[in-house]
């Protein structure tokens, strides 16, 4: 199972842990971003300072939860309105083609997306590029097609499934 979302506060832990420890599933979270563009209510740190600080986080709790960490170089530039906003910012080419090489070397049965990829305008423009992306990426990891030239090292893979997670817990 392959989590993806935008930010280090954005997994849902509690079913990282499930999977990978009830289950027995390999799991993986996939962070767009660092972190580095958020807030720090308990030190001085920002930007890659902060960054740094929530990568570690993040790979703490895949020590505990048992799941494995990826991410993207997704700028964590603060707060967006929407999707739109948040690409044109973000490199939509680059992000897919990252999204799809992780998810052709993970090899995960199923995708579940943190958000909600129809709701641009409702909630901060990264969580839905993060679902547009992963919706996308989904699609395009079984397409032979794509990035062949990039990615001659590996298969096309077509992932059964995709969700995205309704609730925080």
């Amino acid at each position: 199972v392959l989590y993806i979302a935008a930010h280090p506060d954005d997994e849902n832990t509690r079913l990282l842990a499930y999977l990978a420890n009830e289950k027995m599933y390999r799991t993986g979270y996939l962070s767009l971003t660092r972190g580095d563009g958020g807030q720090n209510l308990i030190g001085d740190e920002q930007g890659v300072d902060l960054g740094l600080i929530r990568t570690q986080e993040l790979l703490a709790a895949r020590r505990i939860d048992g799941a494995e960490q990826f991410f993207t170089r997704a700028n964590d530039f603060g707060y967006s309105k929407n999707a739109e906003e948040t690409f044109s910012i973000w490199e939509k080419d680059t992000l897919l083609y990252n999204l799809v090489r992780i998810i052709r070397e993970f090899k995960p049965d199923v995708i579940i997306n943190r958000f909600d990829h129809r709701t641009s305008g409702k909630t901060h423009g990264h969580h839905t590029a993060s679902a547009i992306l992963g919706l996308e990426a989904f699609r395009m990891a079984g397409n032979p097609l794509f990035q062949r030239d990039k990615m001659a090292d590996l298969e096309p893979l077509v992932v059964p499934r995709i969700f995205f997670n309704t609730s925080y817990f």
